[in-house]
């Protein structure tokens, strides 16, 4: 009687094969990972913002995201420079300054992007943005904020944008990468 199973030899070559199949797999998968944390980047800052303006309303004063600062140590601060790619603090803003002070209360904090990510907001919405008691968003000033942030990956054909209209609504959108965007 003969036994039917497999050499150690057979085994390994089809071990070989399967790891060479992998190999080539794996860059395709990774660029569609890449693209799905991309999205779940964006609609985390959505969700953020939405955040913020509920509790401004349901708190009765403003609530701020602000770009988080990046150095060590600054753990819940405000960036003085940089980007969005930082991270962010979303806390209540109990002076109106739009910078986190050590009394106010932080309701989320995000950490900074992976390195293939960058999200950069225009010059409305660069370091913070703002929502007052009625859930509008607002300049520290108390003018109407709107803005866009956009998020932007390394070797990817979209954009995702997060829009914030004049009453302070978000809203997500995915758009074609422009040629010579700064992504």
């Amino acid at each position: 009687m003969r036994n039917r199973g497999f050499t150690l030899i057979e085994a390994l070559v089809v071990l070989a094969l399967l790891a060479v199949l992998l190999s080539l797999a794996a860059p395709g998968l990774q660029g569609l990972r890449q693209k799905h944390q991309m999205q779940s980047h964006a609609e985390q800052l959505q969700a953020s913002l939405l955040l913020a303006r509920s509790e401004a309303m349901r708190r009765q004063q403003r609530v701020t995201l602000c770009v988080r600062a990046s150095a060590v140590g600054a753990g819940e601060d405000c960036a003085l420079a940089g980007s969005w790619s930082q991270g962010w603090v979303v806390f209540v803003d109990g002076n109106d300054s739009g910078r986190r002070e050590a009394a106010e209360t932080v309701l989320q904090l995000k950490e900074a992007l992976p390195g293939f990510l960058t999200l950069q907001g225009n010059a409305t919405v660069d370091r913070y943005i703002s929502y007052g008691p009625q859930g509008r968003s607002q300049s520290t000033s108390g003018a109407f904020q709107a803005g866009t942030v956009t998020l932007c990956g390394a070797e990817q054909a979209h954009v995702w944008r997060v829009v914030v209209n004049a009453v302070g609504k978000p809203r997500l959108e995915k758009a074609d990468r422009e040629e010579g965007a700064n992504c």
